[in-house]
C-alpha cells in the first residue's frame, strides 16, 4: 500500500505535535506522500516535483501581505504538493487566514502542528516507512513477474499472457491498442476502472493493459510486471497480433485436434480471448451447419459470430469442414432457452440461404472439458441429419435413444424385432405406396392426435381414420392407444429410420 497523508499523520512524531487538519480536508487515504521535505523559503514551489509533504514553520511568510500567503498556497497546489504541515508558535501563533482560505479553494490540505517537534524526527520516520513500502512493492512486482514468466512458458503469446493476468488477478483483463482495438481479454463496459499500464513498443505507446476490478497493490504490481512482457510478446509476433476472433478460432481448432501443451494453456488462452464463465454458468459446444449444401460458409460465418455474441455472454467461433464450431457460456438453468433464441435469430437472418441446424453437446464445467462437448455436438449433428429432424435445435440429450440404438442397429435380434413390429406395414407400402409407416410415425409425433396428424400429413381426417384402421388390421388388430404397443412400435420406427438413413438421410421421414 502506498504511504498516504493519513499514514503520515499517524506517525508518533507527528501525533506528538497535536496535528489539526485545516484547509482541504478530503481524501486522506487517496493522497500519496512520495517524500517529506522541509523548507522555510517562500518561493519553494519551483524546486518541488509533486507528491511531497512540506514541513515549515512559516518563517519565509512572516511580514508578507495576505496576497503573498494566497500565492504561496496556490503555487504549492499547482506543483502537486500533497499537504502543507505548518508548525505554529515560532513564526505564527495562528494560521494566516488568507493561506487557509486559498488552500481550501485550491484543494491543498493544511495540517497545523500545535506542538513543537524536531522536523528531523518526522522526516526520518516518514522516509523509513516510504522506503519500506517501495521495497515491498518492488518485491511484489518481482514475484508477479516470476508468475507471469511461468505462465508464458505454459501458454506463450499475447492472448495467453493477458489470460494469465486475468487468472492471477481474478479480474477481467483487457489489452487495447492505441487506436482503441480490443486485441485480447474481455470487453469491459465503459466507466469500469482498474489498474492499468501503457504498453510501450519502439518507444511509443502501442496500447494499454488494464485489470478491471478493485485496485490494490497486488494488481498494481501485476500490471507493472506485465507491461514489458506484453510489449515483448507484441514484438515477437511476426505479424503483430491477431484479432480476438482469430485467436478464439485457433483455440477451438487446437482444442479439437489436441494441439495444446496443457489444460492450463487452454484456460489462459480462453481468458485471453475474453471467454469468461461466470458463476451459475456452464460451457457447451455447438455445431451450426447449413440446411442447404449450397450455402456459402463465409456469408453466414460472420452472422453466426455476430448473433451468438448478442445472445450469449461468452462465445468462441471457428469453421471446420463446412460447419461452424461454437463454444458458449450459458446459464445452467436456461441453456436450452438461450440456444433456442439464438437458433431462431440465425434462421430469421439466414432463411434465404436455406437456414441452419444447431446441435449442442452436453454442458461441461470448463474449457478443457469442451472438447468432449464439441465432439458430442458433431455426433449429434450427423445423427440429426441422418434422421432428417424437423427441429432447428437439437441437443445431445434429445437424441440419446438414437445414439443408443445406433450402436445396435446392425444387431440381428434388433433387425428381427423391427421386422416383427413393422413387417406387414412395410410390405403393404412396398406393394401399394400407401405410406402407412409414414402415417404411423406422424401419428406418434402428433401425440396420437388424429386431427394434428392429418394436418401434418396434409390429408383429410377421414382419410387418416381409414389408414389407422388399415394399420390396426395389418398388425393383427392391435390397439394403438395401448402404451406397451406404442412403445414397441415407436422403438421399431426408430430402428427402421436409422437403417433407412444409413447414408445421406435424404428422403427420410421427419421426426
Amino acid at each position: 500500500m502506498p504511504f498516504t497523508l493519513r499514514d503520515l499523520l499517524a506517525l508518533p512524531a507527528v501525533q506528538g505535535a497535536r496535528p489539526e487538519l485545516a484547509g482541504h480536508r478530503d481524501g486522506l487515504d487517496e493522497r500519496v506522500v512520495r517524500w517529506v521535505h522541509t523548507s522555510e523559503i517562500q518561493d519553494i514551489a519551483p524546486l518541488l516535483k509533486g507528491g511531497e509533504a512540506l514541513l515549515t514553520t512559516g518563517l519565509g511568510l512572516v511580514a508578507l501581505p495576505p496576497e503573498a500567503h494566497r500565492a504561496y498556497a496556490a503555487a504549492l497546489a499547482r506543483v502537486g504538493v500533497t499537504a502543507l504541515l505548518l508548525e505554529l508558535g515560532r513564526s505564527f501563533p495562528t494560521a494566516p487566514p488568507a493561506l487557509l482560505d486559498e488552500a481550501a479553494r485550491v484543494g491543498l490540505p493544511v495540517v497545523l502542528l500545535h506542538g513543537v517537534v524536531p522536523f528531523i524526527e518526522v522526516t526520518e520516520a516518514a522516509h523509513a516507512a516510504i522506503l519500506e513500502q517501495e521495497v515491498t512493492a518492488l518485491r511484489e512486482v518481482a514475484e508477479q513477474r516470476n508468475r507471469l514468466l511461468q505462465a508464458m512458458a505454459e501458454s506463450p503469446g499475447v492472448v495467453g499472457l493477458v489470460g494469465a493476468c486475468a487468472q492471477l488477478s481474478g479480474q477481467p483483463a483487457s489489452l487495447v491498442t492505441a487506436d482503441g482495438e480490443l486485441v485480447a481479454g474481455s470487453a469491459v463496459p465503459e466507466g469500469c476502472a482498474g489498474d492499468g499500464v501503457d504498453v510501450l513498443v519502439g518507444g511509443r505507446i502501442w496500447g494499454r493493459l488494464t485489470l478491471h476490478g478493485p485496485a490494490g497493490p497486488r494488481t498494481a504490481a501485476l500490471v507493472e510486471a506485465a507491461g514489458p512482457l506484453v510489449a515483448l510478446e507484441v514484438q515477437r509476433s511476426p505479424s503483430g497480433t491477431s484479432s480476438r476472433r482469430l485467436s478464439a478460432a485457433q483455440l477451438l481448432t487446437d482444442l479439437m485436434t489436441g494441439r495444446y501443451p496443457t489444460t492450463g494453456d487452454l484456460a489462459s488462452r480462453a481468458l485471453g480471448v475474453g471467454f469468461v464463465v461466470r458463476p451459475g454458468h456452464a460451457v457447451v459446444g455447438c455445431v451450426v451447419r447449413p440446411r442447404s449444401h449450397r450455402s456459402a460458409l463465409p456469408g453466414w460465418l460472420q452472422t453466426v459470430q455476430e448473433r451468438s455474441a448478442r445472445h450469449l455472454p461468452a462465445t468462441m467461433v471457428a469453421e471446420r469442414d463446412g460447419h461452424v464450431l461454437l463454444a458458449a457460456a450459458v446459464p445452467r438453468a436456461g441453456a436450452r432457452r438461450q440456444l433456442a433464441a439464438l437458433t431462431a435469430d440465425l434462421n430469421a437472418r439466414l432463411g434465404a440461404m436455406g437456414g441452419v441446424l444447431v446441435c449442442a453437446g452436453p454442458l461441461v464445467d470448463d474449457v478443457p472439458a469442451l472438447a468432449g462437448s464439441l465432439q458430442s455436438a458433431l455426433d449429434t449433428s450427423d445423427l440429426a441429419v441422418r434422421i432428417a429432424t424437423a427441429s432447428d435445435l437439437v441437443l445431445s440429450e434429445d437424441v440419446a435413444l438414437y445414439q443408443l440404438l445406433l450402436t445396435m442397429v446392425d444387431d440381428a435380434a434388433l433387425e428381427r424385432f423391427t421386422l416383427a413390429q413393422l413387417g406387414p406395414l412395410l410390405q403393404h407400402d412396398a406393394r401399394t405406396g400407401a405410406g402407412l409407416v409414414m402415417t404411423l410415425d406422424t401419428l406418434f409425433v402428433a401425440g396420437m392426435s388424429k386431427s394434428r396428424a392429418a394436418d401434418m400429413l396434409g390429408i383429410r381426417r377421414q382419410t387418416l381414420y381409414g389408414r389407422v384402421e388399415r394399420m390396426s388390421q395389418l398388425l393383427g388388430g392391435v390397439d394403438l392407444e395401448q402404451r406397451e404397443v406404442r412403445t414397441a412400435l415407436d422403438l421399431a420406427l426408430l430402428c427402421w429410420r436409422l437403417r433407412l438413413n444409413g447414408g445421406s438421410g435424404s428422403g427420410s421421414p421427419q421426426r
